[in-house]
C-alpha cells in the first residue's frame, strides 16, 4: 500500500462507502455538476452516471427547481452541512419522498474537491406519518398533545386535533395558543397542576372535568391521560370525550326514574283516598240538606273536598302509562285549536293571546288529547301570571326535524333560584296552586320524545319552550 497516498485513500474510501452505501448517492465537483452516482442511484432513479453528467438535475421536479438555488446558495457559502425533506422524481415519472442530506468533502488543505449527496428514501417514514396525522385528526374525540415545561408545568399545546378545534371553537393556530390552563374551568384552575404531576408520575389518568370554549361555554368531558418520554422530553397525550349528551341522558333517565315511581306511588294513594272522600262528601251533603245554618259550613266543606278530589285526579294521572294509540296530528290546529279555546278566559282579564307561525301543517306523531292538555296548561298559567291588559304570545317554527314551541308572558316570572325546582312534586309559585300540572305536563313531553324548559323572559316575565320531533 505504499503506492497510495492519504489523499487517495480517503478518496478510495469515499467511492467504497458511496459504491456500498444502501442509500442513493451522487458527488457534484466544485462546479456543481454531476460527477458520479452510485449504482443504487442509477437502479432506483434510472438515469446512468454519465446521462447525469449531462442533464441538468432530471430528478428534481420542475415545480422544486427552486430547491436548486438553495443547494448552490450552501456550496456558495461553503456550510458543513445541508439537509432537505422534499420529492424527487424517478425516471419513469413515480414521485418518492427522500430526505437529502450535502456534505462538502476536503482535501488534506482543507479545500473542498466536491460534495456528497445521499438522498434517503422515507417514503415508507411519510406514509406511517401520513396515516398516524390522518388517524390523528380522524379521530371523533378531542386530542391535545403537550409537554412539561422548563417551570415544571404544562406547556402551550403542541399539536391537537380537528375534533379538539371543533369542540372548543378555535382554529388550529389559536389552540396552539391555549394551555390545559386557559380551557379548564374557572373552578378548576388550582387543580391542574396536580392533574397534570399525577399524569406524570403515574401510568396514566381518567378523571372527569370541564372545559370552557373560546365563547365561554361549559362543556362536561372525560379525560384520559397518559405521559411519554420523546427524545428526552416529557409528552402527554390528552384524549378528551364530550359529556353533555351523557349527562342528558343520564338526568333524563334519572328523571323519568323518579316520575315513575311518584306515578305509581300517588296513584297508590290516590285510590286509597278517593273511596273515603265519596262518602265524606256524601254525609256532609246530608248533614247541611235541611240546615239554613249551616249551608255556608256546607259550601266550603264541599268545595275544599272537590279540591282535593281534583288533586287526587292529577295523582292519577301521573300512575298512568303513556298511550299507545298515538296517530298523526297537525301541531299547527292543536295549537290554533287551545288559542281559540282561552282566548275567551284571556279577554276575561283583558288579556290577548297572539300566535306567530308561518307554518300551515306540522305533523308529528303523538296523542293529540294530551298534547292539547300541555298546552292548556302552559296557557292558562301564563294568563293568570299576566297582568291586565298583557299580550300573551305563542311562537310555533320547525328546524330540520324538531318543532319548536314557544310561550311568553310579561307576569313577574320566576325566581332565578326556583328555576330548577319547576317540575318537582307539589312545587308551585302559583297561590292555591299543588304543582302537579308542570310535573304532568313533562311527563307527557317526554313520552313524546321533547322537552320542557322555562327560562326567564327579560326584563320580565317567563319564556316556555317546547321541542317536539316531527315526522
Amino acid at each position: 500500500m505504499g503506492g497510495f497516498s492519504v489523499h487517495d485513500m480517503m478518496h478510495y474510501s469515499l467511492y467504497s462507502f458511496a459504491e456500498h452505501s444502501p442509500d442513493p448517492i451522487y458527488i457534484l465537483g466544485t462546479d456543481k455538476r454531476v460527477i458520479y452516482a452510485n449504482s443504487v442511484f442509477e437502479e432506483l432513479y434510472g438515469w446512468t452516471s454519465e446521462e447525469l453528467k449531462q442533464l441538468d438535475f432530471p430528478h428534481v421536479p420542475p415545480e422544486l427547481r427552486e430547491e436548486l438555488a438553495q443547494m448552490y446558495e450552501f456550496i456558495d457559502q461553503g456550510r458543513r452541512l445541508f439537509a432537505l425533506d422534499t420529492i424527487r422524481v424517478k425516471r419513469n415519472g413515480e414521485l418518492i419522498s427522500v430526505k437529502i442530506t450535502i456534505s462538502p468533502v476536503k482535501n488534506s488543505n482543507g479545500c473542498i474537491t466536491a460534495y456528497v449527496c445521499v438522498l434517503r428514501d422515507v417514503t415508507e417514514l411519510k406514509f406511517s406519518e401520513l396515516k398516524y396525522y390522518k388517524l390523528f385528526n380522524e379521530a371523533n374525540d378531542p386530542i391535545f398533545i403537550y409537554e412539561q415545561g422548563p417551570d415544571g408545568k404544562p406547556s402551550r399545546f403542541l399539536d391537537v386535533n380537528e375534533a379538539a378545534c371543533r369542540m372548543l371553537g378555535y382554529s388550529r393556530q389559536e389552540m396552539l395558543d391555549q394551555t390545559p390552563y386557559s380551557i379548564a374551568a374557572e373552578s378548576l384552575q388550582t387543580e391542574v397542576d396536580r392533574m397534570f404531576n399525577c399524569i406524570l408520575e403515574g401510568d396514566g389518568m381518567f378523571v372527569e372535568w370541564i372545559q370552557v370554549t373560546k365563547d365561554g361555554k361549559q362543556i362536561p368531558v372525560e379525560i384520559s391521560a397518559k405521559s411519554f418520554m420523546l427524545n428526552g422530553r416529557k409528552m402527554v397525550i390528552s384524549i378528551t370525550r364530550d359529556m353533555t349528551e351523557r349527562k342528558k341522558t343520564d338526568e333524563y333517565l334519572r328523571y323519568t326514574e323518579n316520575i315513575s315511581m311518584i306515578g305509581e306511588l300517588s296513584a297508590g294513594i290516590a285510590h286509597e283516598i278517593r273511596n273515603p272522600l265519596t262518602s265524606i262528601r256524601g254525609f256532609v251533603q246530608l248533614l247541611f240538606a235541611e240546615s239554613d245554618r249551616g249551608r255556608e259550613f256546607y259550601q266550603v266543606l264541599v268545595s275544599e273536598v272537590d279540591r282535593i278530589n281534583s288533586i287526587i285526579g292529577e295523582l292519577l294521572l301521573l300512575g298512568k302509562e303513556a298511550p299507545s294509540n298515538w296517530s298523526e296530528c297537525n301541531l299547527v290546529q292543536l295549537l290554533r285549536q287551545v288559542v281559540v279555546l282561552l282566548s275567551a278566559q284571556a279577554h276575561l282579564t283583558d288579556n290577548e293571546i297572539v300566535m306567530h307561525t308561518d307554518i300551515d301543517s306540522l305533523m308529528l306523531k303523538g296523542a293529540a288529547n294530551k298534547l292539547k292538555q300541555v298546552f292548556i296548561n302552559i296557557l292558562k298559567n301564563a294568563i293568570e301570571a299576566s297582568p291586565g291588559g298583557a299580550e300573551i304570545n305563542v311562537e310555533l317554527y320547525r328546524e330540520e326535524d324538531t318543532a319548536w314551541i314557544r310561550i311568553r308572558d310579561v307576569g313577574q316570572g320566576i325566581p332565578v333560584e326556583s328555576m330548577n325546582l319547576i317540575g318537582s312534586p307539589f312545587f308551585t309559585t302559583k297561590s292555591g296552586g299543588h304543582g302537579l300540572g308542570v310535573m304532568i305536563s313533562q311527563k307527557i313531553i317526554h313520552n313524546h320524545k321533547g322537552n320542557l324548559l322555562f327560562r326567564p323572559n327579560k326584563p320580565t316575565g317567563t319564556i316556555v319552550e317546547i321541542t317536539l320531533p316531527v315526522v
